[in-house]
């Protein structure tokens, strides 16, 4: 298959590969001739073309206006670079396609691989936030707890104050001595 398109891409590339470089060649020789005879008539430069010119424009007019006819005959048809034109148009479409379902492939191969490195990061993440939370809620009732032994510690300690202070009133009344109050 292959071999076929390129042996029909050369057979398409020799139909007007001959007589395409004689028509470019004709058509430049003639607007070379032209700009000289343009840069001759305006004496371009002051170079004094239009008297060195001259004698020799009974050849060099004629020369003219064969190549600039002959370029415009000899040009390869049309057709063939249709066919030409075509026959790439058809490749770069071919090619196109298979870049294209390359590059499809490639993406789908990425997605699946940074779908699963997201799924399994997503359950680490989910497994670290519940030790992370069972860790928290730890603290939380270890410093619940401190906090009520504290409490209570507190209102153990204020009782015992309002006793000494109640004992030692009652004792300053009756004239007893007060006693020392003891460290809980």
């Amino acid at each position: 298959m292959a071999a076929q398109k390129s042996e029909q891409t050369k057979a398409q590339g020799n139909k007007g590969g001959m007589m395409g470089m004689v028509s470019k060649a004709l058509g430049v020789a003639a607007i070379t001739l032209g700009a000289l005879f343009f840069a001759a008539m305006f004496d371009v430069g002051h170079a004094g073309l239009l008297h060195t010119l001259a004698g020799s424009s009974i050849v060099l007019v004629p020369l003219f206006a064969l190549f600039s006819i002959a370029a415009m005959f000899l040009s390869p048809k049309s057709g063939a670079d249709l066919d030409e034109l075509s026959a790439q148009v058809a490749a770069l479409t071919e090619f196109k396609s298979k870049i294209t379902s390359q590059v499809i492939a490639l993406q789908n191969n990425m997605d699946s691989m940074s779908g699963q490195d997201m799924e399994s990061l997503r359950l680490r993440n989910e497994e670290l936030q519940a030790q992370l939370d069972a860790y928290q809620q730890a603290e939380r009732e270890k410093m619940d707890t401190e906090v009520d032994a504290l409490r209570k510690r507190n209102e153990e300690l204020e009782a015992q104050i309002k006793q000494w202070a109640l004992d030692t009133i009652t004792k300053n009344i009756s004239g007893e001595a007060p006693k020392a109050a003891k460290a809980a």
